[in-house]
């Protein structure tokens, strides 16, 4: 009985903090389910055995990607309060949530390409293979330029 109290407040916590991240949270979310089902597949398709060890190791991955989510977010609210207490504002709404989510939607479209093309290189065009790994080699920079060839 107690803890389904728990839970709901917890349920509840979270439910008002993704009012405003609701869409980047359902991305991030499902894009973090289609690279773990796509990189399934893919091992299945290689014949690779599964290890728990890589299980593991990525569960705890994907963990860390919501982590840092849940971490933009609370800076999206803290920061305000932040600057509130000595008496400033900020002219915008803190972006830091949704540029971590747009980062790991990203990323793990990127990876779930990556996948599909392991699986099957006729299941993508080779031109969306091209563009994935450039961009992921942009992003990995962080100012555009590429030092992999």
């Amino acid at each position: 009985m107690r803890w389904k109290h728990v839970l709901s407040v917890i349920g509840g916590f979270f439910a008002a903090l993704a009012h405003q991240y609701s869409l980047i949270l359902t991305c991030v979310i499902i894009a973090i389910i289609f690279d773990i089902v796509t990189g399934l597949i893919k091992s299945r398709v290689k014949e690779k055995p599964w290890s728990s060890r890589r299980g593991v190791i990525g569960f705890w991955k994907k963990i860390a990607l919501l982590v840092a989510l849940f971490f933009g977010m609370f800076l999206d609210f803290f920061i305000p309060v932040a600057l509130t207490a000595v008496n400033a504002e900020l002219p915008f709404s803190s972006p830091f949530g949704l540029i971590i989510g747009v980062y790991i939607t990203l990323n793990e479209s990127i990876s779930i390409c990556e996948n599909l093309y392991a699986i099957n290189p006729m299941t993508l065009p080779k031109w969306i293979m091209t563009l994935m790994r450039k961009t992921s080699e942009k992003i990995d920079d962080g100012d555009g330029k590429s030092d992999k060839k």
